[in-house]
């Protein structure tokens, strides 16, 4: 197997045929920024050219998962660079990582503990496996910074379902893990302290089953709802670039940055 990539916001470990990912900015607890969502997407592309691993672990440092994007940087790109149509290929470029994500042949499980907001929320709904700890605070705050949560949504759909989504998304709730569980957001759960023993038993539980049996059934189950993701990645795109370059957005992520409450007009 060629060596695992060289990353900065990324702390990759590999025992075995399992690969435990970090997310590595706890300052900020985990947030995105342009060189995490390079480097992460250049590890989607490495795991989806091997067999040697086959077991994905997701999970943060310093005790959150990851809080979604950068605010300040993407408020700094949404001012200096490009404009719309370089927000929207940025947008459409995460959103074909996510796909890619989905779709790798290994079996990918994440642990929620701490902060998952945003992009962290949809990671949460994108692996195959999420344990929720009962002290997670998670949730889409999009609508609240006023932008959408463009590529997350059609996972958060399918997780969770459309009316519950739907929900979640135009009220920015936050909730526990417990509530998580119960929206159908994990399959497992446990208390804070529970976080490693159980991560490890479902690791044990994957790797007692056939690797390509395993990789097979992904495919097969993947297909069911295939034949839209690009059509919707391309959607969101659009919405997330308009919605972005506009003065909602400047607005909600000014008040973001000055901990205010924003002050919405019918027009901006």
């Amino acid at each position: 197997m060629k060596a695992l990539p060289v990353c900065e916001t990324l702390v990759l470990r590999r025992e075995g045929a399992r690969l435990d990912v970090t997310f590595n900015r706890p300052e900020q607890r985990n947030a995105i920024n342009s060189v995490m969502a390079r480097e992460f997407s250049e590890l989607v592309d490495f795991l989806g050219g091997t067999s040697a691993i086959r077991v994905v672990t997701l999970r943060g440092a310093g005790g959150h998962f990851c809080s979604g994007g950068d605010i300040k940087e993407r408020r700094a790109m949404a001012d200096d660079d490009g404009g719309v149509a370089a927000i929207e290929k940025r947008n459409r470029d995460a959103g074909h990582m996510f796909l890619r994500f989905a779709r790798l042949p290994q079996t990918t499980i994440s642990l929620i503990e701490g902060s998952a907001f945003g992009g962290g929320f949809g990671y949460a709904c994108l692996t195959d496996i999420t344990i929720l700890t009962r002290g997670a605070r998670m949730g889409m705050p999009e609508t609240r910074i006023g932008v959408a949560p463009a590529q997350i949504a059609q996972w958060v759909v399918r997780r969770v379902g459309l009316p519950r989504a739907r929900q979640l998304a135009l009220t920015a709730e936050r909730f526990d893990g417990e509530t998580a569980y119960r929206y159908g957001v994990g399959q497992y759960l446990c208390d804070d302290g529970e976080a490693e023993r159980m991560l490890d038993e479902v690791v044990a539980k994957v790797e007692a089953c056939g690797p390509l049996a395993c990789a097979a059934t992904k495919r097969i189950m993947n297909a069911v709802d295939e034949g839209r993701e690009v059509e919707l990645i391309d959607l969101a795109a659009r919405e997330f670039g308009q919605l972005n370059g506009g003065a909602e957005a400047r607005e909600g992520q000014s008040a973001f940055a000055q901990k205010r409450a924003p002050v919405w007009g019918t027009e901006q």
